[in-house]
């Protein structure tokens, strides 16, 4: 199973359980509009929404070479499968009802070409709620991703259990699923052949115990790679982790090196009965290591429940 096989949905934050999908395959949608006028390309923004959403690999439409068929046979489904080693396919139609969308999309079931569950429908009243009815139809399509039924082996694996962490003791596992979602998502250029995805708009990132919120941010992808190596927020950034709060205006979080630089102002750290303050706050999300550079404020939050009355001395980094 890869690093992203959990997420959280669109639709009220519910968390996916079940057996993901490692490969997801997106075909184009079928178009259905009167002459002269377009539909969206639904399909392109979908795949990139599934590939921020916990799922191992997406092939997406330009590059899957299906044909726009939301009634797709099962045997045409297994072999397009089959050919790029999918676990499922997902087809849809885009259908402009004047100034109205109607989005439909099936999930096919790669091994066998039959449908998982009955088809999602999002109904878009208006051009500027085509970003959140594509995000809700992605939840709809990542429930049915989660009730495919695992495959059974031969033999069940023994369950060992894993060791209780000392209480307050930092930790953060970044082979664990990570979500983002917002309210709009676009794709930048970038000469270097990586992949530049701009989220904007109620931004809310999720992995392991970490969550981030911000105005914007973007997410930097190697080349071919499914998972962003750099984020980078903007605009009110709120952090935490833990008993861990930070806010800044700006936030770049190192996924392989489990760090993250919070800069501005503002910036400022609150852990346990401590708030420190600087221009730069470095935090590493596998321990308790904190560093403040370009000078610190560190004081002591009596009114916290369990912190007593003492008042701290003047701080420096630590």
């Amino acid at each position: 199973m890869t690093p992203l096989a959990g997420l959280l949905l669109a639709a009220g934050l519910i968390a996916a359980t079940g057996a993901a999908a490692e490969a997801v395959g997106v075909a184009p949608f079928e178009a259905v509009a009167p002459a002269g006028q377009s539909v969206p390309d639904v399909a392109a923004n979908l795949a990139q929404r599934l590939g921020t959403r916990g799922v191992g690999r997406v092939v997406g439409p330009h590059e899957l070479g299906a044909p726009a068929r939301f009634e797709l046979p099962a045997g045409d489904a297994v072999a397009l499968a089959e050919r790029d080693g999918l676990d499922v396919l997902v087809v849809g139609r885009t259908t402009r009802l004047g100034s109205r969308l109607s989005l439909q999309a099936r999930v096919l079931d790669g091994a066998s070409g039959k449908p998982v569950a009955a088809p999602v429908v999002e109904e878009v009243e208006r051009p500027e709620e085509l970003g959140r009815s594509i995000d809700r139809l992605t939840g709809s399509v990542l429930e049915r991703l989660a009730a495919r039924p695992a495959p059974v082996s031969a033999a069940a694996a023994p369950v060992e259990k894993p060791e209780p962490k000392p209480k307050n003791a930092m930790s953060f596992d970044r082979s664990k699923p990570i979500s983002i979602q917002s309210d709009q998502l676009e794709s930048q250029p970038d000469p270097s052949g990586r992949r530049h995805l701009v989220f904007v708009g109620h931004v809310h990132v999720v992995q392991d115990e970490l969550t981030l919120d911000s105005d914007q941010l973007e997410a930097f992808y190697p080349p071919g790679a499914s998972e962003p190596e750099q984020l980078l927020a903007r605009g009110h950034v709120t952090m935490k982790q833990g008993e861990r709060r930070a806010h800044c205006a700006e936030a770049t979080f190192f996924r392989s090196e489990e760090r993250v630089v919070c800069t501005g102002q503002l910036a400022e750290l609150e852990q346990a009965c401590d708030r420190v303050r600087g221009p730069k706050i470095v935090f590493h999300l596998g321990s308790d290591r904190l560093e403040v550079e370009g000078g610190a404020d560190v004081s002591l939050r009596p009114d916290l429940p369990g912190c007593g009355t003492q008042a701290a001395a003047g701080g420096s980094g630590r």
